[in-house]
């Protein structure tokens, strides 16, 4: 039965503070002579063998294995380094730097047993929070898989002389530093939404002749391509906020930072974590997944200035098919959107136009209508919204967390405001096209009385509500 770090069997009366002060006990105090110096340190030695058989046992046999066998290779090592010393191999400074690395980790590790509880909590309540990221699901995973200390090792790093746990399932080697980093528990994900919308709401928009149609866009500034690349790369710079666009954003990519671990992840879709000098986990992205990254920020951009285009494309006009349209019907149709018209234009409230054109298609977009209101400056308001799928953090049966799709509404904050005769051009090309009538051309330039019926022409009920 696995025994876990933290949960039960935690070792007791372990003076972790006291191993590591004792380890470079008299190093201050040595002298010039070199005999006094070997002396010294060879107390300091015995110091450091002494400390580490202080463990008392505790009621997990796993840990205390654990513990026990680790203090065993420490011992060994400072004994052989002690021998080294003695025989004038290595130097006094590369004793006490070497002696002092395993007496700082020591340390470490005590620390991150008594808090392990603590950490593991305060990870579990930060993936409920919106701003979670994928990498800090992998930080909490890693986390779990080592606090099962059963098949595990602490051994002495021949390099650093540092004192790591080895776990042999996944191939990686930690350092209990790291582990207590906050920046290697809790990381956010990038605001990529956020940091678009701040970034081309100080776009200059232009107005010019775009696919058939006058329109005013920041896609029509000649400095537009070069400035969307130049911000895409200032967020790619940090490691980490490249990362977070590809885990968090697109989906379906993985951390991983052994062979290991990268062997059960799809081709690309692994990310690398490295650990830095200072002990944060940096990703190291290969240059598909920086291009990937790229592209994912570029196309956001443009989806957002397309949303701040400020004028609706022309009404498309289509003659009416005499042929297989009496004159008589014709001019019932007219007098009836005329009517329709000037019953939504009437109603300044908004109410009757709204009833009418709500969660209809605004022209030229893939918006849905939400609510239309009139200015008093003359302007049509249109508010619309769109439909987006987002990637969101759930549980499922098995207690692990995934991506799961999610569909909500999202009210655009950029208001629709043609001014009252192009209003009436773009609710009727609304009309056009959706509203069950088709093709029926109407000069939009004039102004809401043109729209009036006449005395003399067929009439229909108005809207509800009007």
């Amino acid at each position: 039965m696995p025994e876990y770090l933290g949960y039960q069997g935690r070792p007791q009366g372990v003076d972790w503070a006291g191993i590591a002060d004792k380890a470079i006990t008299g190093l201050e105090v040595i002298k010039k002579d070199r005999e006094t110096q070997r002396a010294a340190l060879e107390k300091s030695a015995d110091d450091l063998v002494s400390a580490s058989k202080e463990y008392k046992p505790g009621q997990s046999g796993s840990f205390n294995n654990l513990i026990l066998s680790g203090a065993d290779r420490v011992r060994t090592n400072t004994l052989d380094l002690k021998k080294e010393l003695m025989a004038g191999r290595i130097t006094p400074t590369e004793y006490k730097t070497r002696v002092g690395k395993m007496s700082e980790d020591w340390k470490y590790l005590g620390d991150y047993a008594k808090s392990y509880n603590d950490i593991v909590n305060k990870q579990v309540e930060y993936l409920n929070d919106p701003k979670a990221s994928a990498l800090g699901e992998y930080f909490l995973q890693k986390q779990a898989n080592l606090a099962d200390v059963a098949n595990k090792q602490l051994v002495v790093d021949p390099n650093t002389n540092g004192i790591v746990m080895t776990d042999p399932d996944t191939g990686m080697v930690v350092d209990f530093k790291s582990l207590l980093i906050p920046e290697n528990q809790t990381p956010e994900k990038v605001d990529l939404l956020g940091q678009v919308a701040g970034f081309t709401k100080n776009l200059g928009a232009v107005t010019g002749y775009d696919k058939g149609f006058w329109t005013k866009s920041a896609q029509l500034n000649p400095a537009y391509t070069k400035a969307k690349q130049n911000f895409a790369s200032s967020l790619l710079k940090n490691p980490r906020s490249a990362a977070s666009i590809l885990s968090d954003y697109v989906g379906d990519y993985e951390f991983y930072e052994t062979e290991q671990q990268k062997k059960n992840i799809p081709a690309g879709k692994g990310i690398q974590l490295v650990m830095g000098p200072n002990g944060i986990a940096t990703p190291k992205l290969t240059p598909e997944q920086l291009k990937a990254a790229q592209a994912v920020i570029e196309r956001q951009v443009d989806a957002e200035v397309d949303k701040l285009r400020e004028k609706p494309e022309a009404v498309k006009y289509e003659a009416p098919n005499s042929a297989q349209v009496s004159e008589g019907q014709k001019q019932q149709r007219y007098a009836n959107r005329r009517e329709n018209l000037n019953a939504m234009f009437s109603d300044k409230s908004g109410k009757a136009a709204t009833s009418y054109l709500k969660d209809l298609t605004y022209p030229g977009t893939k918006e849905k209508i939400e609510k239309i209101s009139f200015a008093p400056d003359g302007h049509v308001q249109f508010q619309t919204y769109s439909m987006r799928t987002t990637k969101r953090k759930e549980k499922n049966k098995a207690g692990r967390y995934e991506f799961v799709d999610v569909v909500e509404k999202v009210i655009n904050p950029q208001l629709r405001a043609p001014l009252g005769d192009q209003a009436i051009g773009v609710m009727n090309q609304i009309l056009n096209t959706q509203g069950g009538d088709a093709n029926i051309p109407i000069d939009f330039v004039y102004g809401a009385s043109e729209f009036a019926p006449k005395a003399n022409a067929p009439q229909k009920k108005k809207l509800p509500g009007t």
